[in-house]
């Protein structure tokens, strides 16, 4: 057993050792709280990135020991910071397998906000991390990807930024049941990029998920 203490002196500086974090987060709950506690509360940046580093790892490995903290990490999607906002959506997903009380719907809101941030990486966390929720909860896909659909519409984006994002999508795209999708819907947002584009890559992109 590690006492917060020392945790907290282990994490402070950067480029810290976390490998001997990973058995004691899986096996000792006391430790699973003072990591929550740390991400959720401190704001050293070492502190609470560390803490997030060690959870993103253990949720994958064991997503039901971290169910019961699914408030904490939901929390997080309304934090100022937007590296918070980005580590509550990586966790949210991480742990969407054990979601058997299905508290992801009423946090549909506060999750798929984040394509609206100003900060390019968020919104690629968002498109990213829709991959595995999808794959758990494939009721809310029509949902979801309308949503994400509207905000690629709101283009105030550089072209660059724009055609990143687009690419996103449409690696998301190649991965979803299309027996899931609208594909009305999908289809004619597809057309539009299309006919709007420069890109070669998101050409081929497109003709590639047209011939799925």
């Amino acid at each position: 057993m590690i006492t917060e203490k020392e945790y907290l002196q282990k994490v402070s500086v950067t480029n810290a050792d976390l490998t001997p974090f990973s058995e004691i987060t899986l096996n000792d709950s006391g430790f699973r709280n003072i990591l929550i506690k740390h991400l959720t509360e401190n704001e050293a940046i070492n502190i609470y990135y560390h803490s997030y580093l060690i959870l993103n790892k253990a949720t994958i490995t064991a997503p039901s020991l971290f169910y019961p903290y699914w408030g904490n990490f939901a929390s997080l999607l309304k934090h100022e910071n937007s590296y918070h906002r980005n580590y509550g959506m990586d966790l949210i997903a991480n742990i969407i397998s054990a979601d058997e009380d299905n508290l992801f719907e009423p946090a549909v809101e506060d999750y798929y906000k984040q394509l609206y941030d100003e900060r390019l990486v968020t919104i690629k966390h968002c498109i990213e991390n829709t991959a595995k929720i999808i794959r758990e909860k494939p009721q809310l896909t029509i949902t979801i990807i309308s949503k994400i659909i509207d905000s690629l519409k709101v283009n105030t984006n550089s072209e660059k930024h724009q055609n990143f994002l687009i690419l996103k999508f449409l690696k998301l795209l190649s991965v979803v049941d299309t027996n899931l999708l609208d594909m009305n819907a999908v289809g004619e947002f597809l057309i539009t990029v299309l006919n709007d584009t420069k890109s070669d890559r998101i050409k081929k992109e497109i003709k590639k998920f047209s011939t799925k």
